[in-house]
C-alpha cells in the first residue's frame, strides 16, 4: 500500500535535527495584531524585545514595498504611520527572512528565492487590487510564505534536495515534481505541517499546502490567485531552481498566459490589460526590493 505524501511529510519532519521556529516576540506580536482592540505599544514593547526582529521591521518598513515619502528610524514610528494591517504584513515577512537566513546552509540560490516569494507577493496583491473579493493583504503575504516548505526542506535534507535540483534542471521539470519524485512528498505537505505548528493563520495554512493542487476548482479564490502569481513569476524568470542569473536568462517555462487570464476572470480580477502593463513595473520593484533588504 502506497504512502500518502502527507503521512511521508510527517516522518521526515520527525528527522528534522533542529525544528525551525518562529521567534517568540513575532508569534505573540501576530496573536496581538490579530485580536479586535489592538494595544500598539504592547506590540512595540513585544517587537523592541527582539532586536534583530526590531532591525529588521525598520529596514522591511524602509524598501521599495512600501515607499514611504519619509524615512522610519524607530519600531514605535513604524506602527503609528502604518497602522495594524501593514505591521502584521511586515512581522509575518521578517518571520520568513528569519526561516530563510542567508546564513543557512540551503543549496538552494536564496536571492533568488526572494525574488520568488516577494515576486510572488507583489504580483498576487496586484491582481487582488483588480478584484472586490480578495484582500490586497491576504494576497501579499500569502504570496510570501507560500514555498517556504521547499526552504525549510533544502536546510534540513540538504544531500537529497540537491538531487532535486539537479533532477529538476536536467529533466526542465519544476521542483514540486522533482520533490515527489525524490522524497514522496513535497514542500507544499512540509510547508503546511509547519505553518500549523507555527500557529499561522489559516488562510495562509491553506495556500501553503494547496498551491500546487491539481484541480484548480477545489481551490479557495486566495490559493488560486496564488496558484496563478507564481505561474506569472516563472514566467518571467523570478525561480529558485538555479544557481546562477545566467542560468535563468531567457528562460522559457511555456505558461499559458490566455489560459492564466481566463482562470483570472472566473476570479472576478477585471482589468488584465493594466496588470499585462504594469508587470515590467513590478519585476523591477521586485528586485529593488530585494537588492534593499539583502544588499
Amino acid at each position: 500500500m502506497s504512502v500518502s505524501p502527507l503521512a511521508t511529510a510527517q516522518t521526515i519532519m520527525k528527522t528534522f535535527k533542529v525544528l525551525p521556529t518562529v521567534p517568540a516576540a513575532a508569534s505573540r506580536a501576530i496573536q496581538l495584531l490579530n485580536e479586535s482592540d489592538v494595544d500598539m505599544g504592547e506590540v512595540a514593547d513585544i517587537l523592541l524585545s527582539d532586536q534583530v526582529m526590531a532591525a529588521r521591521v525598520i529596514r522591511i518598513v524602509n524598501s521599495p514595498l512600501y515607499k514611504l515619502l519619509q524615512e522610519i528610524d524607530s519600531v514605535r514610528q513604524a506602527l503609528i504611520y502604518l497602522g495594524p494591517q501593514r505591521v502584521f504584513e511586515i512581522i509575518l515577512t521578517s518571520c520568513f527572512l528569519e526561516l530563510t537566513d542567508s546564513q543557512s546552509r540551503s543549496p538552494l540560490n536564496m536571492q533568488h528565492c526572494w525574488e520568488h516569494a516577494f515576486g510572488v507577493g507583489l504580483v498576487a496583491k496586484k491582481l487582488a487590487s483588480f478584484s472586490d473579493t480578495i484582500p490586497l493583504d491576504q494576497a501579499y503575504i500569502a504570496g510570501i510564505l507560500h514555498d517556504i516548505g521547499e526552504v525549510i526542506l533544502s536546510q534540513q535534507r540538504r544531500d537529497e534536495f540537491t538531487r532535486v535540483l539537479v533532477l529538476a534542471r536536467e529533466r526542465e521539470i519544476d521542483l514540486h515534481q522533482a520533490e515527489m519524485e525524490v522524497f514522496g512528498t513535497s514542500h507544499a505537505e512540509v510547508g503546511g505541517l509547519l505553518a500549523e505548528q507555527w500557529r499561522f493563520p489559516e488562510v495562509y495554512i491553506d495556500v501553503i499546502k494547496n498551491h500546487h493542487g491539481t484541480s484548480t476548482d477545489a481551490m479557495s479564490p486566495l490559493t488560486h490567485l496564488i496558484y496563478i502569481a507564481d505561474k506569472v513569476c516563472l514566467n518571467v524568470g523570478f525561480c529558485c531552481k538555479y544557481e546562477s542569473a545566467e542560468q535563468r536568462e531567457g528562460e522559457v517555462y511555456g505558461v499559458d498566459m490566455l489560459e492564466l487570464e481566463r482562470q483570472l476572470a472566473g476570479l472576478g480580477v477585471k482589468r488584465l490589460s493594466d496588470f499585462r502593463s504594469s508587470l515590467a513595473e513590478l519585476v523591477q520593484q521586485v528586485k529593488q526590493t530585494v537588492d534593499s533588504i539583502y544588499g
